[in-house]
């Protein structure tokens, strides 16, 4: 007999004699399978939904993570940007420095400015500077030539003082009232001389008296109340040189001449009087007057 074909082993197995009892037994072998199957098939649903819910909850939350990451970032630039380690309360402190660096910036402008327009100044005023040097050296050379002359004069002045101390009788007394008068101290001394030679109770048939044979008059005029006393017969005699010198314009020799002629005479003929006596008295003055200078002279010349 040909068995039959079939695709459920249980009706197999019961075909071929198993009873009930074992076939029970096979069946609930079978079922835990499915049970565990269809447990499975609703776990996996279930794992699904779960995982679906749980997808639908992580995209907003991660949607927020993003936008909160976002605003981390930004956050961080800004800070970023911002000066480092400034309080927030620091923005009157920054403005305050800010202010003095300003000033400070200023003052610093100012100065360079000033020290440029001082130095334009100098350099402008070189030029000028540089064209009146020669100027200045030539006033400089000018002042150290009259310093040496004064003082070379000062010493030849004092010279010739002890030469008339020492060599002309009265020289002492004739050299300062000289040198008061603006005179030269040889005119006087050589008048003096040719008057009287240094005599000073000499006495003309005119009346004049002492060293320089003054009248009492003339002696009054000019001061002198003693005219036999020496020195008040030099002073006066001094002056009265002094008075003839400036009327004829310092003209000694007409003073010279005035002196022993008058002043009229000598007026009146323009210069010396072409009287013999007037002119041989202005030689002996003139020549005395040279001697005394060359006497003068050699002895600075030996005290050398």
């Amino acid at each position: 007999m040909n068995e039959p074909q079939t695709s459920r082993p249980f009706r197999e197995r019961f075909l071929d004699g198993y009873d009930r009892s074992q076939l029970q037994k096979e069946v609930q072998r079978v079922k835990p399978k499915r049970q565990l199957s269809g447990f499975r098939k609703r776990a996996a649903s279930w794992g699904l939904g779960a995982t679906l819910a749980l997808g639908g909850l992580g995209i907003p939350l991660k949607m927020s993570n993003l936008g909160q990451h976002a605003n981390n970032q930004q956050k961080d630039k800004a800070e970023a940007a911002a000066p480092q380690g400034a309080p927030p309360d620091a923005t009157p402190g920054i403005a305050g420095d800010l202010n003095a660096a300003t000033q400070i910036a200023n003052q610093v402008a100012s100065g360079v400015q000033g020290a440029v327009s001082t130095v334009a100044d100098t350099a402008a005023a070189a030029p000028a500077a540089v064209a009146q040097a020669p100027q200045a050296v030539a006033q400089a050379a000018s002042a150290a030539t009259t310093a040496a002359a004064n003082v070379a004069t000062q010493s030849v002045e004092q010279a010739k003082e002890a030469f008339f101390a020492r060599e002309v009788p009265f020289g002492q007394v004739i050299y300062h009232e000289a040198k008061k008068n603006d005179l030269p101290p040889e005119l006087v001394a050589a008048v003096a001389h040719t008057e009287s030679k240094f005599v000073p109770t000499a006495r003309s048939n005119r009346g004049a008296v002492g060293l320089m044979q003054l009248v009492p008059k003339t002696g009054r005029w000019l001061g002198a109340r003693n005219l036999a006393d020496p020195v008040q017969n030099i002073q006066a005699g001094a002056k009265y040189l002094k008075y003839l010198s400036d009327r004829f314009g310092g003209d000694n020799q007409k003073a010279i001449a005035a002196y022993n002629a008058g002043e009229g005479n000598v007026r009146r003929f323009g210069g010396v009087p072409p009287f013999k006596e007037t002119r041989n008295y202005v030689k002996r003055v003139a020549s005395f007057q040279q001697d005394l200078s060359q006497q003068f002279a050699g002895a600075a010349a030996d005290s050398e």
